[in-house]
């Protein structure tokens, strides 16, 4: 039994309301014309239509504020499943954002993680809820564009400073414009697709966006969805074959040179 001061009171000090924000993020594809053009892929980020003050209208994070009986990871994984209907994959922290004035209800600390679905898994049943088709490209001024399925589209621009291949706690992100994105998500965002940019060492990530079993070029296709730029197909099938291995199966009707169908060799730690 642990014994507190006797002149102890809780509510002497100040606390803050603790919130948990996730970034999710998924590959979709457009129908290819044949299997000689193979569909392009885009990376998605999930936003909700904010319904009420403060922001009402703009866009944000899925989230929402840790209540007592629950942790903050568990809140997390409960907005997953209330906005996707997915549930037991792998939340990662991404970021605990705790600036001054970050939401104007008052001293408000989120905890924001950050997670991967395969789109088919993924069923959006809430109206305020929908994808965004996303790039994000560094430089002088590092730009996030995000796309609706209907055709909206909006430009987030931000300063970057720091090494954007470290760990990005080390990362300072200033939004210079937006007009779209409540909070601080928008920074969030960005983070999240730095950390997903780097965690690609390794292809742990991009397995959970694809189906069970996948081409090598589905796979290097989600890579230059999310790296943004084409790779060189021999020197990726040399960085992946240690982590893949054959299921014996080809893909049928695809011409005189079915591609071979893999799985990964092990599964994600």
């Amino acid at each position: 039994m642990v014994n507190l001061p006797e002149n102890y009171n809780i509510n002497d000090y100040d606390r803050p309301s603790v919130a948990t924000d996730i970034t999710v993020f998924t590959i979709r594809r457009n129908p290819g014309e044949s299997y000689r053009h193979l569909s392009e892929m885009r990376l998605s980020v999930l936003l909700v239509r904010r319904q009420e003050e403060p922001y009402k209208g703009l866009l944000s994070l899925p989230g929402g504020f840790t209540s007592r009986n629950e942790t903050i990871e568990q809140t997390a994984k409960r907005k997953l499943y209330e906005k996707t209907g997915v549930k037991d994959v792998p939340v990662s922290l991404l970021y605990n954002s705790s600036a001054m004035g970050r939401d104007p209800r008052g001293w408000i600390i989120s905890c924001c993680y950050w997670t991967l679905v395969e789109s088919s898994q993924a069923v959006i049943t809430e109206e305020n809820a929908s994808w965004y088709d996303l790039k994000f490209s560094y430089g002088d001024e590092s730009i996030l564009e995000l796309v609706s399925d209907s055709g909206e589209y909006h430009r987030i621009i931000f300063h970057i400073s720091g090494n954007t291949e470290l760990y990005n706690e080390a990362v300072k992100i200033e939004t210079l414009e937006n007009d779209c994105i409540a909070f601080d998500h928008a920074e969030l965002i960005a983070r999240a697709v730095i950390q997903l940019r780097n965690s690609l060492d390794y292809p742990y990530p991009a397995f959970r966006l694809l189906p069970e079993s996948f081409t090598l070029t589905e796979l290097q296709k989600v890579y230059e969805a999310i790296l943004e730029k084409p790779l060189l197909m021999a020197n990726f099938r040399r960085k992946i074959f240690p982590y893949v291995t054959e299921t014996g199966e080809t893909e049928k009707g695809a011409g005189h040179r079915p591609s071979k169908f893999f799985m990964p060799l092990i599964k994600e730690n």
